[in-house]
């Protein structure tokens, strides 16, 4: 287990949160957008986010580093981490606002979900390991 790895994964995540939060307060705070319109693209803010930091640092050992490998990792971390953001970060701020929570403190909370989830995603999914042709190394359970 890459404990480095999975320090510098909360780190930039406490950051894409920050993103998350920010976006939401400004676009239904302030701008009155729909909440879960200004929740979706606050999450897509800090995926976007997240990613560029964990394909320059958190899992640069794993990228080629380059624009088009860039844009083809960027999609594949936003289908899977979107899958998760969108479904559990909604669901909950959606029901913690009908049960009368702060919207802010509702999406708080939903931040607390997800972690575990999205750094296995991103070690075994996302940025996996690869041999010197590019094939998927099955034997690896990590660094």
């Amino acid at each position: 287990m890459n404990y480095r790895r999975m320090i510098k994964f909360q780190v930039v995540g406490w950051g894409g949160s920050i993103i998350n939060l920010g976006t939401l307060w400004l676009l239904h705070g302030n701008v009155d957008l729909p909440l879960l319109l200004a929740g979706a693209i606050g999450i897509e803010a800090s995926i976007i986010h997240n990613f560029t930091w964990h394909y320059w640092k958190t899992w640069r050992d794993r990228v080629e580093g380059h624009l088009a490998d860039y844009g083809r990792q960027l999609l594949r971390y936003n289908v899977v981490t979107a899958s998760i953001d969108f479904v559990m970060k909604l669901v909950i701020l959606w029901g913690l606002t009908r049960l009368g929570v702060y919207y802010l403190l509702a999406a708080f909370i939903s931040l607390l979900f997800g972690p575990v989830f999205k750094y296995l995603a991103n070690e075994f999914i996302i940025f996996r390991p690869t041999d010197r042709e590019g094939e998927p190394l099955t034997s690896e359970l990590g660094d």
